[in-house]
């Protein structure tokens, strides 16, 4: 998902308003495109939750207003209303983990919003107190809802103006050092191929 002047992703995945609050769990790669795409929107508060300290300095640097270690805090909720004084009106789970999906919906204000990228096979919840109780709203999210003709060249503008840095998550290797690509440590590892002789 991300924001243009015409919505999220021109489709309004979310349909952000400024000074609303989201909650992002998970900072890999798509978490920390979704901060860039929050702070672009303008949200006033844009949470980021993970269990890596590191991982949370990242998404800080690409928009983050505040940060949760859910493995040295694991009420993911409680501190998100806490933040927030009383809950965010959108998250997104990129992690794919029953329990944190849970605690995703726990975080939202009432008729709040959760979009998901990705889910386990033998997901449960209770869906009268954790979903219908306060009107709350789960949905999928596939590719961002964009269409790539009209979304790419948007994400090159943004990152033309400094505002979708993504080259900074980005650790470039050569081929001959492919072992190292694998082994290391890094957001999204790119292995260049200089030359090819057949």
């Amino acid at each position: 998902m991300w924001y243009s002047n015409r919505g999220w992703n021109s489709f309004e995945s979310f349909d952000v308003k400024l000074g609303d609050s989201i909650v992002i769990l998970g900072v890999g790669a798509v978490g920390l495109s979704a901060s860039m795409a929050a702070k672009i929107a303008g949200y006033k508060h844009i949470i980021a939750v993970n269990r890596n300290d590191d991982k949370l300095e990242m998404a800080e640097h690409f928009g983050a207003t505040d940060l949760i270690n859910n493995k040295k805090n694991p009420d993911i909720a409680k501190q998100v209303k806490e933040i927030t004084g009383g809950g965010a009106k959108y998250a997104i789970d990129t992690t794919g983990n029953t329990d944190i999906i849970v605690q995703g919906l726990h975080s939202l204000q009432p008729r709040g919003e959760l979009a998901v990228v990705g889910m386990n096979l033998d997901f449960q919840m209770d869906m009268q107190n954790d979903l219908m109780a306060e009107g709350k709203t789960m949905r999928g999210v596939i590719e961002g809802d964009s269409i790539p003709k009209v979304f790419i060249p948007e994400l090159i503008d943004y990152y033309r103006q400094g505002k979708f840095p993504f080259d900074d998550m980005i650790t470039v290797f050569e081929f001959e050092d492919l072992q190292k690509a694998f082994e290391e440590r890094s957001i999204k590892p790119v292995v260049k191929i200089s030359s090819l002789t057949i």
